[in-house]
Order: C-alpha cells, then structure tokens, then sequence
C-alpha cells in the first residue's frame, strides 16, 4: 500500500465507525455500479470489433428497407405523378373551384 491508500483509509475509516462498515461498503459498491453502469450507456465498455459488426448490420438492413420502401412506393408515386399533371392540365383552365 502507497501513502495515498492509506490517507484515503484513514478518510474512510471515521466514516466507517460513524455509519457502520456496511453502509460505506454499500455505498462504495453503488459507486462502482452507477459508474459501470454509465460507461456501458455511454459505449465505452463495448468491444469495437461488436460495435462496428452492428453498424455493418444496421447498414444492410436499412438498405434492405430502402429497397423495400421503393418498390413500395413507386405505384404510389405513379398515382401522384398523374395527378400532378392532370392538374396541371386543368389548372391552365377557367374552371373555379372555389375557396
């Protein structure tokens, strides 16, 4: 043990004898998991070769999506296609429509 050990013991050890051991390990242990628990939210605990595997999956499946969204799409944009021009065919009119 170096002397900072030991004058953080000696911190520890009044608190220790004011509260009970057992509440300053519990407490010491919250810390520990609050930490931890923050660094896995933050990403820092995730091993970079999982992290860049999930975005290489992410990719594909949103390209796949992508895809999927387009052939879906497209008879939708035909209909409103359509009807762009068939407005713009009778807009050129004196038709009134109201409004």
């Amino acid at each position: 043990m170096d002397s900072n050990d030991v004058s953080n013991l000696e911190k520890l050890l009044p608190l220790a004898d004011k509260y009970g051991l057992a509440y300053i390990v519990a407490l010491i242990l919250l810390i520990i998991v609050v930490t931890l628990v923050r660094s896995i939210v933050k990403g820092n605990l995730v091993p970079r070769e999982l992290l860049d595997r999930a975005e290489e999956d992410r990719d594909r499946l949103q390209a796949i999506l992508d895809k999927e969204r387009a052939d879906f799409m497209a008879p939708t944009l035909e209909v409103l296609q359509r009807l762009k021009i068939d407005h713009a065919t009778t807009n050129g009119s004196d038709e009134d429509r109201g409004g």
